[in-house]
């Protein structure tokens, strides 16, 4: 089980560290989403998020209650739930609203999974 949870945890580590880098400029200057290659990066951004969605639920179901009781703190459900409404409703995303989650949310998901990615791999 462990190295299954490591299957799901290290490209899902990726995936955030990729949406931190592509929303560095964008979040240093908004603007910057008025222009294609903003548009772009907020394309990148969505899929990744899309991508890491989709871990966390898979994750989720190989251990159910591993993220909840190991960083109650996070809102795990809206994290998992953001995947659908990028696929269900990715022309009403609100790109504030997207920088927002990036900013205020993304760091401590991505704390929370490199820990987690630690623990598994000193547990193996």
């Amino acid at each position: 089980m462990k190295a299954d949870r490591l299957l799901l945890l290290t490209p899902l580590r990726k995936a955030l560290e990729r949406i931190t880098r592509k929303a560095a400029p964008l979040l240093a200057n908004p603007a910057l989403l008025d222009q294609e290659e903003g548009q772009d990066r907020l394309d990148v951004i969505c899929m990744q998020f899309l991508a890491a969605g989709e871990a966390l639920k898979r994750l989720e179901k190989l251990d159910p209650g591993l993220l909840t009781t190991n960083f109650p703190e996070i809102d795990w459900k809206g994290a998992m739930g953001f995947r659908d409404v990028i696929a269900h409703q990715y022309f009403d995303l609100d790109a504030e609203l997207v920088m927002l989650i990036c900013q205020d949310a993304l760091p401590g998901v991505l704390n929370a999974i490199r820990s987690l990615e630690e623990q598994t791999k000193e547990a193996t």
